[in-house]
């Protein structure tokens, strides 16, 4: 479909008036086979329980009839449902998947992914406190599902080119970049600010400059980094989102959990529709590679 087609489609559908939100978060599973040092998941109270896998399809039908059309599976680490995940597949028209990369999710599976890489070999694997980096990139090698995720701390983000040079020796779709948020009203030994942040930010524009056909950013986006100006206009407090623990629990005030310092925001999900809402057209042509139309179970007429 033509991209300028899909683009008002998508703004129409945007004022689109539902029972429930159009797009939905939904942990999957209370588990994580990992314990990464700047995960949000660790740092919010999270459900000790989990639905069963039919409670999951009741969820999803329910919800999808209720105006769900975009669905995110996220946990935990949501490869460990490949039963939800395969149920999720046949329900929604949209469905990306947010994973460690630990665990191959099946071919079968023809959705967006956004697998979690946060450097080199060594940086990865002391950042996810295990020796799994060899395992991720033999996993996501030739994958063009894949767009590499990394959260940018204190811990990695020297490393910004060598995380672009791996997306590229991978041979995946791409790569996109987040800042990490923190939990915490004190000093974060963790978060990105003053000159540590300036220089992240410049040597983000510099790999988007030379890697535009790979790199899922924007001019605008990354300014954001900076400015945030999408903490006061947020996506994920509007009435178009709701996230969902794995009991099935409304999180608030976003799928980051209880706790979540909002003006540290680097969460690149409520900054591109921030930017699209600001109508910067090379965010939508970037939204409209990250999510072609292949991705959508159903063709739009």
């Amino acid at each position: 479909m033509n991209k300028v087609v899909r683009f008002f489609k998508f703004l129409r559908d945007y004022k689109k008036i539902s029972e429930l939100p159009r797009v939905a978060n939904y942990e999957i599973t209370s588990s994580c086979n990992l314990k990464c040092a700047h995960c949000y998941w660790w740092k919010a109270d999270n459900s000790k329980k989990e639905l069963s896998s039919e409670e999951w399809t009741e969820v999803f039908l329910d919800h999808k009839s209720k105006g769900v059309s975009m669905a995110f599976l996220t946990g935990g680490e949501p490869a460990l449902r490949p039963d939800v995940i395969d149920s999720a597949d046949s329900i929604f028209t949209a469905m990306a998947i947010a994973s460690n990369g630990i665990k191959k999710i099946s071919n079968r599976i023809n959705r967006r992914i956004f697998i979690s890489i946060d450097g080199p070999r060594d940086v990865h694997n002391r950042i996810r406190g295990a020796d799994i980096f060899d395992k991720v990139i033999e996993n996501i090698r030739n994958d063009k599902r894949v767009i590499i995720a990394p959260t940018l701390s204190m811990l990695n983000y020297k490393h910004i080119d060598e995380l672009v040079q791996i997306a590229r020796d991978t041979n995946v779709d791409g790569i996109t970049f987040a800042l990490y948020t923190s939990h915490s009203d004190k000093d974060d030994p963790l978060l990105l600010s003053g000159d540590e942040l300036e220089q992240a930010i410049a040597w983000l524009h510099k790999a988007w400059k030379k890697n535009r056909d790979i790199v899922y950013m924007t001019p605008y986006i990354i300014e954001l980094f900076r400015e945030k100006e999408h903490q006061h206009d947020c996506f994920f407090k509007g009435k178009n989102f709701v996230s969902f623990n794995a009991a099935m629990e409304v999180k608030n005030p976003c799928v980051m959990g209880a706790g979540v310092v909002c003006r540290t925001c680097g969460c690149n999900v409520p900054m591109i529709c921030y930017a699209l809402k600001k109508a910067d057209f090379r965010s939508w042509f970037m939204l409209n590679r990250m999510f072609p139309q292949k991705y959508f179970k159903i063709r739009e007429q």
